[in-house]
This record gives C-alpha cells, sequence and structure tokens, in this order.
C-alpha cells in the first residue's frame, strides 16, 4: 500500500528500482528501434498470395479465394480454464493422430500444463500454438526455442495436430507459418522430426509436404524400411531480421505493460522521482530478462 512506499524514505524500494530498470530497459529498445515502423510487418507467401500479420502470439494468416482467414494463436492458461477446451485438444491430438494409424495422447494435465508455458509471454520458451477459424478450435502446434536436444540457436516445432473435420482447409499451413514466424524471432534454424516407412502413402505424403514444400532437408531418402527423420531448415536471413524487430516490439509491448501496473501502484511523489534510465548503452543487456 502506499504507506509501505513511503515508509522506505528517500531510498528506492524494490519496486522503484524494478520501474527504472523497465524504462532504461525501454530507452534502450526505442535506441535501438530507431524511427522504423511499430507495427507488425505483413508478409506476403509469394507462392499462392497468402498473407501472414500481426504479432508472434496472435498472427493472422488471410488465404486468397474461399479459404478465408485462420487466427492462430498462443495458448495460455486463460484457455485452460474455458469449460471443455482441456478436453477438446486432448480429443483433438487423438483423433488427427489415429486417423492417419498412428499413436499420440495428449493428457489434459499435459495440455494445461503447455497452456500455462504461454502466459510468460515473449520470454516462454516453449508454448502451445491454437488455430482458430472464428470459435472453432482447428489445430494445434507446439514451438520451442531451445527444446534441449537441437544445435544452439536451432528451434524446433512439433505436435502439428488437426482436426480430421478441418483437414484440407489450411489449418496445418496456418499453424507452421505461425510456428515458423515466431521461430524466427530468436533462431537461426528448425528442427522437425517424423517416422518414414518406405511405400507408405502417408509417410510419403508427409515427406513431400515437410522436405519439398516446406523445405526441410532429411538427407537421403531411405530405399525401404522404417527409419526416423531428422529434418533442418535454415531460416532466411530476412525472416530472422523481420522476427528479430517483431520481437522487440512485442517485448517493449510488455515492458509498457509492466510500467503502467508499476506507476498506477505507486504514489505520484514517488513515480516523479523515480529514474527514467540507468546508464546510457543503446544495447539491451546480455543478462536482462523478460520478467
Amino acid at each position: 500500500g502506499r504507506e509501505a512506499w513511503v515508509s522506505k524514505g528517500p531510498s528506492l524500494s524494490e519496486e522503484e528500482e524494478r520501474l527504472a530498470k523497465l524504462r532504461h530497459k525501454l530507452s534502450q529498445i526505442d535506441a535501438i528501434l530507431g524511427d522504423g515502423p511499430r507495427e507488425p510487418d505483413v508478409e506476403k507467401i509469394a507462392s499462392d498470395g497468402t498473407e501472414v500479420s500481426g504479432p508472434s502470439d496472435r498472427t493472422l494468416v488471410r488465404f486468397p479465394g474461399e479459404r478465408g482467414e485462420i487466427v492462430v494463436v498462443v495458448g495460455t492458461s486463460k484457455h485452460a480454464q474455458i469449460p471443455g477446451f482441456l478436453e477438446r485438444i486432448s480429443r483433438l491430438v487423438d483423433e488427427a493422430y489415429s486417423a492417419v494409424g498412428k499413436r499420440k495422447r495428449v493428457s489434459t494435465y499435459d495440455a494445461a500444463h503447455r497452456l500455462e508455458m504461454g502466459d510468460a509471454g515473449p520470454g516462454a520458451n516453449r508454448v502451445l500454438h491454437l488455430a482458430f477459424r472464428g470459435e472453432e478450435l482447428l489445430g494445434c502446434a507446439s514451438t520451442t526455442f531451445d527444446p534441449g536436444w537441437t544445435d544452439e540457436g536451432c528451434g524446433h516445432w512439433g505436435l502439428l495436430a488437426v482436426d480430421p473435420a478441418h483437414q484440407r482447409t489450411g489449418a496445418a499451413t496456418a499453424l507452421v507459418l505461425a510456428a515458423e514466424r515466431r521461430l524466427a524471432t530468436i533462431s537461426e534454424a528448425i528442427q522437425i522430426e517424423y517416422e518414414y516407412r518406405a511405400g507408405d502413402d502417408f509417410s510419403e505424403r508427409l515427406m513431400k509436404w515437410y522436405e519439398q514444400r516446406l523445405g526441410f532437408d532429411g538427407g537421403p531418402k531411405p530405399r525401404g524400411g522404417c527409419s526416423f527423420r531428422r529434418c533442418l531448415k535454415d531460416i532466411p536471413e530476412e525472416a530472422q531480421q523481420r522476427g528479430r524487430r517483431r520481437r522487440l516490439l512485442e517485448v517493449q509491448a510488455l515492458f509498457e505493460r509492466q510500467v503502467a501496473d508499476l506507476e498506477e501502484a505507486m504514489p505520484p511523489a514517488r513515480k516523479a522521482s523515480t529514474p527514467s534510465t540507468r546508464g546510457t548503452d543503446a544495447e539491451m543487456d546480455e543478462d536482462d530478462d523478460l520478467d
């Protein structure tokens, strides 16, 4: 309360230290962003005219023609609080994999845990993307900046699942576009994995989509049998540059919300006396976190 602020006297309280640090970080971000646009860019996929826009946690994918728009959001604990939503995710993953003869289970506990990771905002390592057309959940996918088993700077996406009733409507494409767009904010490359069975129609379709259309490289095609394909692709430098800038904008928005919350709780006299910056470097400190 107000009494807690006043009792600190002229020295900076923990909250004031936090406010000063946030203001300093914001000044650094402003210096890095310069005079460039402060809104997320719109990317056009040249092959078919698909447009991708919005921040990493809410990507709008606009398809040409009748497929319309799909919104891909990063799931949070708020989604977990929607009655029946955890069961819907669990059932969707089960049905999507079972439809192609695969077995994949996501319990409601696991679904809730994955959604809670999104509460960390830009600082989250692993998140669950959710694809919607209107209010209808179409599918999901997971992205991780550092899964622990890829090379340094190599992100990962997986758990790609689309409700069989909504397949071939652009949902999988939208999820991959959103996933790779998020990874481009930090990563330099992307890794995926899948099981390949020679002669199996579904495996052949996966290989064609992953290793031809999406541009992943899994090495020479197996001559037969069953194999585990570890596939990689580099993120183009232009996409990395757009991603880095988009991340700065997202971190800036997060810090601005935190500053507003701190200022709202602070007595006016203390708010005015809190330093606005610390230091003069225009680069973000290496040990700066996103708490």
